[in-house]
């Protein structure tokens, strides 16, 4: 024996302590009760999950990622989805310290022999018989024995192998982490020790029900005494053309998985039909595998049947981070061969050209066997609580039954745990222990690195409270208004088991609150959106509900929920928008570039030889690293630094190194064309100097976009001279980016928190001003007239605490303000909706750009500019402003921090709405006053129109 001493075991709580230790190359979990250490292997049998990081209560031990239980004193499996025992090792405690021997069991008092066959002293000479070869066969089989029933067991499967896992036909075979016979759950010698007779490659053709025999496709013909029918269900098929192509693949067996396998190739592309968890976990395989993976989905989001819709977002944008392509709203109508692929026909008048297809909608239930019984069938057989069908000694478990509830309602699960557990109960009550089949629905998906689970059955109704965890784990939990119903977790199976108690107690929506309030906080922003509690299953605006007293209230998800933010990324940023990537002066001449961004989307802003400005996105086609590294320069091509794929100016894929292979080996396929492999290529269009970019190609004209009084303040800034560039700021500010849109649609706050914009007259109650917005409420321009402040009535001074008229300026001519523009206003701040600012303050000139990288942050871009024609002293002049206003100046430093406090006072209390009452005669939009809030609701008015939110 070789005793290994464990450092710090003695810190284990002594209440079912765990901890990870790794002896000569063995996981070990030492676990602690009282004075007693025990120990056993810490790596779930079921599928790789570290016990240690698990749940220990009375004596057992359970796995963090699928709940599968285990008895830590013998190793012994307990409860689903696992069948194999863990090895237990040998311990010792000696002067306090303890030892652990992994090359011998623990000693454990002897268990009597588990063989109530070989116990019995009278044999059941009844013969049972178990026609399926899946999950519920198996599950069956072991639950007769274990329930004590001696007699004849005889399990019929139409598959050649043993009853085997189907979860990781998706996963772990695809992968190959799963040996190709797969995950067994009824192997040779379980089931001879069991003594199941097995008739494998082998289904039954008929039965008698009255004879009580049945007819095997051997030509062979078998009693019964009781027949359980777990037959399954067979993949739904697509019915268009092509479906019998040999590329076109279905999954629901080992040898569909194995066929599958050999088609996830690097490089390939493989389009999966439906979205559901089959659909995703494939992606996510074939994506680990290295193909491109498109997705195509009939209804207008993924998972539609199953998630309520913000975890179907979620679903999505996981997908889509992982480089899977996702089309919903879209129909196959056809698969064509095509150039040793099969090009889909899609019912937008697209064609996908792909390598393989797998088509994933749903199954079947195998009803064939009880439709000729005569058994009741609606949508698979229907089966009571305890498994009996209308038929006298035949039961059904599974994917083929279908449950008539105690309500007299119908509810079929597709899924291990039911097929696992309804037939072990249907097993107990044919060997005469009546069991009836009622547990909390469990389901659970490992796809993209993440575990998602799901408890109980929710409703389209139901509402919901969201509780954000760390790590990015989030646990959503449904009610009734009364009580809890459902339970969804990403990446949170503690939740999974507070969450399986919780729906066996009947927990009410009030404790439901208290508890999770109670843990609010206690792990990163676990903060409860008061807002989610009014949320439905039934779609996304009705999930973020806006308050009833309307625009003037913000409620602070809009600032801080991380799905929103992803929404505008998709629906403002990459929507029908023109966004701010460049000032043609940064790129006069053939070749030149810069680095900009399209909301968090890095985009090359560059010139090609003919003198055209080109935006694409700085995303290489291979292997998506950023192929343009240089902020800005002059270039002939951009060469990927990761595997030299090059680039032109046009953004066309020019070089694909080695692309014919050498030595006639390797090298992309035949048909790999540089033209359909390409950086997104956006919209661009310009206007006296300053460039835009839109990714909707039908994006209207400019000048549409902006609307005439926009225009009208744009072109009094850009009134087509020449520019000229002057430098650049950048800055970071912890806040939403929309903060910064209302900061300057707020000429409230200019008043208020800016001394030296009032002190000095260029911004200040009394003065000649306007907020002006365009119709949509988007754009908005925050217009003053500059006085000397002998305007300024008594009454308006004592309002505004930043006032001070004894400040002075050393040199008085800074704020000199020199006229040049046709504009009755000598400063104005134009915001271009979703990120330009244009400044003109005074005679300094500049734009910044807005560029969020998430719901909490962005970097404001500036680029200060003066005029070609500028003498030295306008040069100067504009600079000396500059630096006033610019983000380190008097301005600039006071928005900043007053922006951080908002974001800060939303993320540290509890949520809220934001009041944005002022002015209520201008419900939204244009106010001729600096006291209103107008321009905000307006600018609501519109997000809120572009995200659906209602």
């Amino acid at each position: 024996m070789a005793w290994t001493l464990i450092e710090n075991a003695g810190d284990l709580s002594p209440d079912g302590g765990v901890m990870a230790v790794t002896i000569d190359k063995v996981a070990v979990a030492l676990y602690r009760f009282g004075e007693d250490y025990l120990a056993t292997g810490n790596i779930c049998t079921h599928q790789f999950a570290l016990l240690s990081d698990g749940f220990v209560e009375d004596g057992c031990v359970e796995c963090p990622l699928h709940q599968a239980v285990f008895d830590v004193r013998t190793g012994k499996a307990l409860s689903g989805p696992v069948n194999k025992d863990l090895d237990t090792y040998a311990v010792k405690v000696e002067d306090g310290q303890v030892f652990v021997d992994v090359s011998r069991p623990a000693e454990i008092a002897e268990a009597p022999a588990d063989n109530r066959i070989a116990m019995a002293e009278e044999r059941d000479d009844r013969c049972f018989v178990i026609v399926g070869g899946g999950q519920a066969a198996a599950s069956a089989a072991r639950a007769l024995r274990d329930a004590g029933f001696t007699g004849t067991v005889k399990l019929f499967a139409r598959e050649q192998a043993l009853p085997y896992e189907r979860p990781p036909l998706s996963k772990a075979i695809l992968l190959g982490e799963a040996p190709l016979h797969g995950p067994t759950l009824l192997d040779g010698p379980a089931a001879e020790q069991l003594n199941i007779e097995l008739h494998l490659g082998v289904t039954v053709a008929a039965i008698d029900a009255e004879r009580k025999t049945l007819t095997a496709s051997n030509g062979e013909t078998h009693a019964y005494d009781q027949l359980l029918l777990a037959t399954g269900a067979s993949p739904r098929p697509l019915p268009i053309p092509g479906a019998d192509l040999s590329a076109v693949h279905s999954l629901r067996t080992l040898e569909d998985a194995i066929a599958f396998k050999r088609a996830l190739q690097p490089g390939r592309h493989i389009a999966i039909i439906g979205s559901g968890f089959i659909g995703l976990e494939v992606a996510s395989a074939a994506r680990q595998r290295g193909c491109e993976v498109t997705l195509v989905e009939a209804a207008p989001r993924i998972c539609s049947r199953a998630l309520h819709p913000l975890a179907a977002l979620r679903v999505h944008k996981l997908a889509e981070r992982n480089g899977v392509r996702i089309l919903t709203d879209v129909q196959t109508t056809a698969f064509e061969a095509a150039d040793g692929g099969v090009a889909l026909k899609l019912n937008n008048g697209d064609t996908l050209q792909v390598d393989s297809v797998l088509v994933g909608i749903g199954v079947i239930p195998e009803t064939a066997l009880a439709e000729s019984l005569g058994l009741e069938i609606d949508n698979g057989i229907v089966v009571d609580r305890y498994g009996h069908t209308s038929l006298d000694s035949v039961f059904a478990a599974g994917d083929v039954a279908v449950t008539r509830r105690e309500d007299g309602t119908l509810l079929r699960l597709e899924s291990w745990q039911n097929a696992q557990e309804q037939a072990a109960a249907a097993a107990r009550t044919m060997a005469g222990q009546d069991t009836a089949h009622d547990v909390v629905p469990w389901f659970w998906s490992d796809q993209f690195a993440h575990n998602i689970q799901m408890l109980g059955l929710p409703t389209a109704d139901d509402q919901m409270v969201a509780k954000p965890g760390s790590n990015g784990a989030e646990t959503l939990y449904f009610h009734n208004g009364e009580r809890l119903t459902g339970v969804i977790a990403f990446n949170d199976p503690g939740a999974i088991r507070r969450g399986r108690e919780w729906l066996r107690r009947g927990l009410s929506v009030d404790a439901l609150n208290r508890l999770l309030e109670n843990t609010a906080g206690a792990a990163g922003d676990a903060r409860l959106p008061a807002p989610l509690r009014r949320g439905t299953m039934s779609d996304l605006s009705n999930y973020y509900v806006w308050p009833r007293e309307g625009l003037t209230r913000v409620p602070d998800w809009v600032y801080t929920d991380p799905y929103i933010f992803e929404l505008e990324v998709e629906r403002i940023f990459h929507g029908s928008t023109w966004n701010y990537v460049a000032l043609e002066v940064e790129i006069p001449n053939a070749g030149d570039f810069k680095q900009s961004n399209v909301g968090p989307t890095p985009v090359v802003v560059s010139r090609d030889e003919d003198g055209d400005i080109n935006v694409f996105v700085n995303r290489c086609s291979h292997r998506a690293a950023q192929f343009c590294r240089d902020l800005r320069g002059n270039a002939e091509e951009f060469v990927c630094p990761y595997h030299q794929w090059s680039y032109d100016l046009k953004g066309n894929l020019a070089g694909v190194p080695f692309r014919r292979g050498v030595d006639g080996k390797g090298g992309m396929p035949k048909d790999f064309k540089t033209c359909d492999h390409g950086p997104t290529k956006l919209k661009v269009t310009t206007r006296h100097g300053v460039v835009f970019a839109s990714f909707d190609h039908d994006m209207k004209p400019l000048e549409d976009y902006l609307g005439p009084d926009m225009l009208r303040e744009f072109d009094a800034t850009f009134d087509g001279r020449e520019l000229k560039l002057l430098g650049y700021y950048r800055n970071s500010l912890p806040g939403n980016w929309k903060l910064y849109h209302e900061n300057l649609k707020d000429p409230y706050h200019a008043t208020l928190l800016h001394t030296f914009l009032v002190s000095f007259g260029l911004l200040v109650a009394g003065n000649k001003s306007q907020m002006i917005c365009d119709e949509t409420g988007l754009h908005g321009a925050m217009a003053s007239a500059k006085s000397d402040g002998s305007n300024v009535s008594e009454e308006n001074r004592k309002e505004m605490r930043a006032y001070r008229p004894e400040f002075q300026l050393e040199r008085e001519d800074m704020l000199d303000f020199i006229p040049e523009f046709n504009s009755d206003w000598s400063v104005t701040m134009l915001t271009v909706w979703p990120n330009l600012i244009v400044q003109r303050e005074m005679n300094t000139l500049g734009v910044r750009q807005i560029v969020p990288s998430g719901p909490d942050e962005f970097v404001m871009n500036w680029t200060m500019f003066g005029f070609a024609d500028d003498d030295e002293e306008m040069t100067r002049h504009r600079l000396r402003q500059g630096n006033l206003m610019g983000p380190a100046g008097f301005l600039g430093l006071e928005d900043n921090e007053a922006i951080k406090f908002v974001q800060d006072g939303m993320k540290r209390t509890q949520p809220g709405e934001h009041l944005v009452a002022l002015d209520p005669d201008t419900p939204a939009g244009t106010a001729d006053t600096l006291i209103s809030e107008s321009a905000i609701r307006a600018m609501y008015k519109s997000w809120r129109k572009a995200l659906d939110i209602e």
